[in-house]
């Protein structure tokens, strides 16, 4: 099974790199759209440009200067983008913050990082902006959407500042020096109230996995819908720089629950998601062909099949039309990353002509380290690693060495000596590859269940198999065993589906015990797939 030819790429040292050649290509193509007051509202890639320009020059009227730290609090929307690339286009590190955390973990967030300036939206804005004289080190608030905080700095009024500072003469976006090794950002992951993880990724990690991302996968001149949140790498690298670097135009959902509004309005070709997100999306999907009719449906697949295999030609979007003016009619390839999904989805939406692949990565590693491709793929596997990127299995742990690799944690020495070792980060994930080069997952080193016998029990694989059940959404599973190395019970907390639920019972046709017993024997029947010693 050959690797197929990598797709052409244009050299990038640095961020603000990426910024000024994106716009020298795409210039007066729809860089990013944001919806306000009911509508699309729109930025070329000229416009994107200029606007970071002039808060970038607010920036240096505001006495920030090269390393200082700045922080952005906001849901996914123009102003966040435009804090990015105005912080890492002048030497600034960016503090992405989860708008969703509470107010402990922003406080220890903001406590440690220690920014001057925050970018800011949403419910915290009220006792940020009460307890400024605590926040000794925050020098200046600036707000996306003011409502009843009219003495603070507005965005807009940032932007005017800018405008006008340049225009006088003030050119601190040219005037910085940037390399590769520069600091770009720090990425706080989970466990951020204990020991402090904040990911430090340079301007040439990113830059790096950008052109190696650009290599293995094309979205270029696509409409892309932004679903997961910016402050994730995942989606900041590839839902956003990426899209930037291959001259995407980038539309950010309004929830969860808006996308498939937001898919038929955006006419969006391309999304990133999570599992959770695409297998929800494909229940409904299949829910609506078992009741249209199972045998339609196969008949269905097997004219596309035959057209495939003696035309050459994919009629799926035209006999699945339905489906496709579902997911907004215009739905042309799905990316999921974050955890594996189910091959069954992966190969549903494909049967359905929506292309649908997924990835593996971490963002210690800027984030993504291997791919599956439209031409090379294999729905079980997380791809193949990508250009530049090596990948060691070493006692089952995956290994990896690349440009895009983290040089550690911030201020964080013993996490750091931890994970790094002689250039390797070790993911901590377990893995394989196979005789074609894909690399499987198939645990993590620190949640396998040991048997007495020695046998490894990976909880990530019994729960994919309990997920498979139409009435589980989530699962999550554990040694019972009271840590007692020579007793090991494989437990599981399951959270049923109820909109499921709801479609089969009706929304008053079950009560708790109806389903305990259900779930109870969905866990049964699921788990016959499984050997013995993993069985729940």
């Amino acid at each position: 099974m050959n690797n197929p030819p990598t797709h052409p790429v244009y050299p990038i040292s640095d961020l603000r790199d990426l910024l000024i050649k994106a716009t020298d290509r795409y210039a007066d193509r729809a860089a990013l759209k944001s919806k306000v007051n009911g509508s699309y509202n729109s930025l070329t890639y000229a416009e994107l440009h200029r606007n970071a320009l002039w808060l970038a020059t607010a920036f240096g009227e505001f006495g920030l200067q090269s390393g200082d730290h700045i922080a952005v609090l906001s849901e996914n929307c123009t102003e966040w983008a435009l804090t990015y690339l105005a912080a890492v286009s002048t030497g600034l590190v960016i503090v992405p913050i989860d708008k969703d955390l509470k107010r402990r973990e922003v406080s220890h967030i903001l406590n440690f990082s220690k920014p001057k300036l925050l970018v800011i939206s949403g419910p915290h804005l009220d006792w940020i902006s009460n307890e400024r004289s605590e926040l000794d080190y925050l020098e200046r608030l600036i707000v996306i959407k003011k409502g009843d905080h009219e003495e603070e700095l507005s965005f807009s009024k940032a932007l005017e500042i800018g405008r006008e500072a340049l225009a006088n003469g003030q050119e601190y976006f040219k005037k910085v020096s940037l390399n590769p090794e520069d600091l770009a950002a720090i990425i706080f992951t989970s466990g951020t109230t204990g020991t402090s993880k904040g990911v430090m990724l340079t301007h040439g990690n990113i830059a790096s996995n950008i052109m190696a991302i650009s290599q293995y996968v094309l979205i270029k001149k696509g409409v892309l819908l932004s679903v997961l949140p910016l402050h994730h790498t995942y989606e900041c690298t590839a839902g956003f720089l990426v899209a930037l670097y291959q001259g995407c135009t980038i539309c950010h959902a309004e929830s969860l629950r808006k996308i498939p509004d937001n898919l038929r309005e955006t006419q969006a070709t391309i999304m990133l998601g999570v599992p959770a997100l695409f297998e929800t999306f494909y229940r409904r999907i299949e829910k609506a062909i078992q009741e249209k009719g199972v045998r339609r449906f196969w008949f269905a697949q097997r004219i596309a099949a035959a057209t495939e295999m003696f035309l050459g030609v994919n009629i799926r979007r035209q006999i699945f039309k339905k489906v496709h003016q579902k997911l907004g009619g215009h739905l042309r390839l799905l990316i999921s990353g974050g955890a594996a999904i189910n091959p069954h989805t992966a190969k549903g939406f494909r049967d359905l002509g929506v292309n649908f692949i997924q990835g593996y990565g971490m963002t210690e590693a800027s984030p993504i380290i291997s791919v599956n491709r439209l031409e090379h793929f294999k729905d079980a596997a997380v791809g193949v690693p990508l250009p530049g990127v090596e990948v060691e299995i070493i006692n089952g742990e995956i290994l990896v060495r690349a440009s895009s690799v983290m040089p550690g944690y911030y201020l964080n020495e013993v996490d750091t000596r931890e994970v790094l070792d002689d250039e390797w980060l070790r993911t901590g994930d377990m893995g394989y590859f196979d005789a074609d080069g894909f690399l499987y997952i198939n645990g993590r080193k620190k949640s396998v269940i040991v048997t007495p016998s020695g046998k490894n029990i990976y909880p990530e694989e019994v729960e994919a198999v309990l997920n498979e059940s139409p009435y589980v959404l989530e699962s999550l599973v554990w040694d019972g065993g009271e840590n007692n190395p020579f007793k090991v019970t494989v437990q599981a907390i399951v959270v049923p589906d109820t909109d499921q639920l709801d479609r089969d019972f009706g929304p008053t046709g079950y009560d708790d015990a109806k389903i305990r017993d259900l779930i109870g024997r969905e866990v049964r029947k699921y788990c016959r797939e499984l050997a013995s010693f993993k069985q729940v």
